[in-house]
């Protein structure tokens, strides 16, 4: 414990003395916000909700200062995200930042010199306020740096996080080191007409027999116990297809559909699987398609905020809702039990029940009836022509 300390202070020491000498070879008018038009941000700790939250930043970012260039550097997931963005100039794909540092700083760095680019400055959300995101910001990008960050020493202008509001809240706070406070923004995900033409034929059967799309997802993405249980799912699932009219469609990643093959199979065999078949942009564009979702709290209820189609969202009580959910969004809705301090033991959101997660899709069902102009609504408002990739 005492050599760590140490090797912080030290590690603080030498971010400040670097620092300062930069702070002596730039000219205080280059920290003023009039002196900003190109932005570098980094997103390098990228599970799917922490990308889907940092979208607003970039909207912000071009309806407030459309002279500002902004620039993303990501890998992974980020890019997916990311990809079909009208509110970013350039995507800039790197190896983990995070994992492969060498390789990622040489990479962004090939990356900025050969188009040209030279950011006046690079920011970090809350998600990558991570000692190695700051290190890296500095070795990689020759602006000063801002935003969050465990290394305050390295930054030139810090952000203190707000545990007060929300995710979503604490990165748009980051346009304040642009010179204006952006007002509340949703998250958004933006697909190509590919996407939408992929989402369409895998719905079309489906829909064949004229009942409306349910979407149901029903595994995590395995980092934290947000789970429910399966003999649950089944009997909600059921009484979904069976009393409310609803074609069931499982979605997930590929290594989840074994765990989606037998819930199915403890409902009868009831609804279709397309987990792993689709891309985060394409799960995008087929959940703009469908009617309902019912969803755990994991990234494709992020997803399917960002598009704005009716979810009922099976939340856990052992973390504030403040920080991920929507509110004040009527298309959304939340069972959660009373709230609890620590996580129990082989915790499965037991607080939940068969009975009042029916109830809710019931009333949900009413409120929102299937809606084809809704759905071709929802579709059009993501549609984007820009491919970052491509370009």
């Amino acid at each position: 414990m005492r050599r760590t300390r140490i090797t912080e202070n030290l590690l603080h020491s030498l971010a400040a003395a670097f620092v300062a000498v930069e702070v002596l070879t730039r000219r205080a008018s280059a920290f003023h916000p009039d002196a900003l038009h190109n932005v570098l941000i980094l997103e390098y700790n990228i599970p799917l909700g922490n990308c889907v939250h940092m979208t607003p930043v970039f909207e912000a970012i071009r309806r407030a200062r459309p002279d500002v260039r902004v620039s993303v550097a990501t890998w992974g997931i980020g890019a997916q995200v990311l990809r079909n963005s009208p509110y970013i100039n350039d995507l800039l794909l790197t190896p983990n930042a995070l994992t492969d540092f060498r390789r990622a700083i040489f990479s962004l760095r090939h990356q900025l010199r050969s188009s040209g680019l030279k950011p006046d400055c690079c920011f970090t959300g809350v998600a990558d306020h991570r000692t190695k995101v700051g290190l890296f910001a500095a070795a990689a990008c020759s602006g000063w740096r801002g935003g969050f960050t465990l290394l305050p020493p390295l930054y030139h202008r810090q952000v203190i996080r707000d545990r007060g509001i929300s995710l979503i809240e604490n990165n748009l706070q980051l346009t304040k080191l642009l010179g204006f406070a952006a007002g509340p923004l949703e998250p958004k995900i933006f697909y190509s007409n590919g996407d939408a033409m992929m989402a369409h034929s895998l719905l079309e059967p489906l829909r064949a027999a004229g009942r409306p799309i349910l979407v149901a997802v029903t595994r995590n993405s395995g980092g934290l116990p947000t789970a429910w249980h399966d003999d649950r799912w089944a009997q909600t699932l059921l009484f979904a297809s069976k009393e409310l009219g609803y074609e069931i469609v499982y979605v997930g990643t590929a290594q989840d559909a074994p765990a989606i093959a037998a819930l199915m199979e403890m409902a009868g065999g009831m609804g279709s699987s397309l987990a792993g078949k689709t891309s985060i942009n394409q799960l995008a564009a087929l959940i703009a398609l469908s009617d309902m979702v019912i969803t755990l709290n994991t990234g494709t209820m992020h997803v399917t905020r960002a598009v704005g189609t009716p979810a009922l969202v099976l939340d856990i009580a052992w973390e504030k809702p403040l920080e991920w959910m929507p509110f004040n969004r009527p298309e959304v809705r939340m069972l959660r039990g009373p709230d609890l301090e620590t996580i129990p033991p082989n915790y499965r959101m037991d607080e939940i029940s068969v009975e009042w997660a029916c109830s809710e899709l019931a009333s949900m069902s009413r409120q929102f009836p299937p809606d084809d102009v809704a759905r071709e609504g929802r579709l059009k408002a993501s549609l984007s022509e820009i491919d970052h990739l491509r370009a």
